[in-house]
């Protein structure tokens, strides 16, 4: 008897942990309790190498909302250059990846969140027909008149890491140029900024897209660049894929 109960006890542990399963070197698969057949891929902020036991606070809302949530890893966190164009095709075979884990999906959709909504814009640009909407949140979009001093006073004299962020997002055609070019379809993107963000200011990175594309947007006038981890925000992401 005594045995049944731990075995019970292990049961339900793994149950609320089997989010986390079907990890591998490109990304792992949150998979919810009760799914609702939406699949997202989501693109993780930073040139950082994740890790599928760090906490994203917005993934797991996502999942506990219904949703497959494939969380991609970029092959640069496997020690090779950061590349956009990579980047976006990885998206686009995440979509492959995700399809056949869990055929039963019905629609997928594309989240990103700073380099991430960078990835995201420039992967539904190219990929459209792959997904049903896109949530970019404080996403780069205006890289040609962006502000480089940012960085260098948040990172001092890590002049190396400033030149390999800049050369990774001067390699392709910017989300704001790619809009002026009629590469989007404004009604299936929302765009989530924050008013005090000193990295991607609105001004600079909401605003001439959304005037571009016609897309929606919300701007959180005392969040800075965080947005992500605000339950409001993600309760917003969580609303827009579910009309």
């Amino acid at each position: 008897m005594k045995k049944i109960r731990i075995l019970i006890v292990l049961l339900i542990c793994l149950s609320m942990v089997c989010f986390g399963c079907g990890q591998s070197d490109r990304g792992w698969i949150y998979q919810p309790q009760k799914p609702n057949q939406k699949g997202i891929i989501y693109c993780h902020a930073g040139f950082i190498s994740i890790k599928k036991d760090m906490e994203f606070s917005d993934v797991l809302n996502f999942s506990n909302h219904g949703f497959t949530v494939f969380v991609l890893k970029f092959q640069d966190e496997r020690g090779n250059p950061p590349n956009p164009h990579r980047d976006r095709n990885d998206v686009k075979d995440a979509v492959t990846i995700l399809k056949k884990k869990v055929p039963t999906l019905s629609e997928i959709f594309l989240v990103g969140v700073s380099r991430g909504g960078y990835v995201a814009l420039q992967a539904f640009a190219y990929f459209p027909k792959d997904f049903k909407r896109c949530v970019a949140i404080v996403a780069p979009t205006d890289i040609e008149n962006y502000d480089w001093t940012v960085l260098r006073q948040m990172y001092g004299d890590n002049e190396g890491f400033i030149k390999m962020v800049r050369d990774y997002f001067t390699q392709a055609l910017p989300p704001l140029r790619l809009a002026e070019a009629g590469k989007y379809d404004g009604s299936r993107i929302l765009l989530l900024y924050g008013g005090k963000d000193p990295i991607c200011p609105p001004q600079h990175h909401c605003l001439p897209f959304a005037q571009k594309t016609g897309c929606q947007y919300v701007i959180y006038p005392e969040a800075s660049h965080h947005v992500h981890r605000l339950a409001e925000a993600q309760l917003a992401a969580i609303k827009f894929m579910q009309e």
